[in-house]
C-alpha cells in the first residue's frame, strides 16, 4: 500500500520547518559561517532551552526530541537500541 503523504530530506522543506518552529513560539536564527560556501548553523531559543543545527529540518528535529523526551533527551539504559536494530536489520551482521 503506498502512502498517501511522502515528504523527504530537502531544501523545499526548509521554510515549512521554520514555520513550525515559530509557530511553537521559538526564536530562530542563522550565525553564518565565515565563508559562504554553506550556510551555517540555525538556532531556536525559548525559555531556557536552545538548540543548534546544520540546518532546518535537523533544528526541529532536535526539538521535537526535546519537546518528547525532555532533559532525558539520551537513550536509557533499559531502553532498545533501535538505531542499531535498523541498521542490523538493514545491513545484517556484517
Amino acid at each position: 500500500m503506498e502512502p498517501n503523504i511522502k515528504i523527504g530530506d530537502a531544501m523545499n522543506t526548509y521554510n515549512g520547518a521554520l514555520l513550525t518552529l515559530k509557530a511553537r513560539r521559538y526564536q530562530i536564527w542563522l550565525e553564518p559561517y565565515e565563508t559562504e560556501e554553506e550556510s551555517g548553523y540555525w538556532h531556536a531559543r525559548r525559555d531556557d532551552a536552545e538548540f543548534i543545527a546544520f540546518d532546518p529540518l535537523r533544528l526541529l528535529g532536535l526539538v521535537a526530541l526535546w519537546e518528547q523526551r525532555g532533559c532525558h533527551w539520551e537513550r536509557n539504559p533499559n531502553e532498545g537500541d533501535i538505531y542499531d536494530e535498523l541498521l542490523t536489520q538493514a545491513y545484517g551482521d556484517e
